[in-house]
């Protein structure tokens, strides 16, 4: 058994035990320091803010200018008169001959209704009513003579009678009449 022992002891003796007290801090180790960029001072910032206010009073002269342009659109009209597309439109209720007519439109500052494109003739052949004067009247030397002056293209008007020198708008088409009929009529002025 004494050999034995012997043996535990040479081998307790051979064996070290080694021990290492490992303190770990709190804070981590420096870094090796990256080399710093340039900073361009606090420019973008002022950059922006400056884009920003520009494109916020653009954007506001847009809107007002919008507006503005809409009313164009949308003029002021007297009171029960019609706006399209710039203009107004007044429909008598009363009968009168294409003359007389003519003169209660001028009193208003208005002429008889002169149909100038597709759009407005569009606009008037909704109308279900049976006639109204319109400033288109026969000239014996020029045709079809609207009221501005322009001559009457790419329409016809119906005739039964050489007499005939004034045209009523009749359902969405034109016909002449004597001009001494009694109608109602229509009305048109541009408001600015």
């Amino acid at each position: 058994m004494e050999a034995s022992r012997s043996e535990i002891s040479a081998a307790d003796e051979s064996e070290e035990v080694m021990y290492t007290s490992v303190k770990f801090s709190q804070t981590p180790p420096p870094r090796a320091k990256a080399p710093q960029e340039k900073r361009a001072p606090c420019l973008w910032s002022a950059l922006l803010k400056g884009l920003a206010i520009g494109f916020g009073t653009l954007s506001i002269s847009l809107a007002i200018a919008l507006i503005w342009k809409m009313s164009d659109c949308h003029p002021q009209c007297p009171q029960q008169w019609v706006a399209y597309r710039g203009s107004c439109y007044s429909f008598s209720t009363e009968k009168k001959d294409w003359n007389s007519s003519q003169e209660s439109c001028r009193a208003q500052e208005a002429h008889l209704l002169v149909i100038s494109d597709t759009w407005e003739m569009d606009l008037f052949k909704r109308i279900q009513a049976k006639y109204f004067w319109i400033g288109l009247r026969n000239s014996a030397s020029s045709g079809w003579i609207w009221e501005d002056g322009s001559v009457l293209s790419d329409a016809k008007v119906h005739s039964n009678s050489p007499v005939q020198n004034c045209a009523v708008l009749m359902q969405d088409q034109f016909h002449a009449s004597s001009c001494e009929v009694r109608a109602p009529w229509i009305c048109e002025k541009t408001v600015r």
